[in-house]
């Protein structure tokens, strides 16, 4: 038995198939409201400035400038990649604190994969 799990004991636990999963993934992600937060996001992190002057944020992955002028799908194109894996938690898909600008080439090598962000462990104090 796991402390921490919260589910309703009458909910029975039902593990979705990782077809449906992805079908939902692929739906989410050629939404109008995914392409309208991602290109927010893309826009936020051209803009951004950095303490040597320069404009743009770096790939999260390996520090390396973007270059923003850039074209899909060029390797060191700008992409967002999640910090936590859609694969892992699809529901932080659309969440903008999940977002990280990375080159199109790194995104692709993480794949779901290192680095992850670890959330910590449970306290058993609240």
């Amino acid at each position: 038995m796991n402390i921490y799990d919260d589910t309703p004991e009458t909910t029975p636990k039902v593990s979705t198939p990782i077809t449906a999963r992805a079908a939902a993934i692929r739906t989410i992600r050629s939404s109008a409201e995914y392409r309208r937060r991602r290109n927010q996001y893309r826009k936020q992190t051209a803009n951004h400035h950095n303490p040597d002057g320069s404009k743009g944020q770096p790939c999260w992955l390996c520090n390396g400038p973007i270059d923003y002028r850039l074209k899909h799908p060029h390797p060191r194109s700008w992409t967002l990649d999640h910090a936590i894996p859609i694969t892992d938690n699809p529901n932080h898909l659309l969440d903008p604190n999940n977002f990280r600008p990375a080159h199109l080439d790194c995104n692709n090598q993480r794949g779901a994969g290192q680095p992850r962000i670890e959330l910590g462990q449970p306290s058993e104090i609240w």
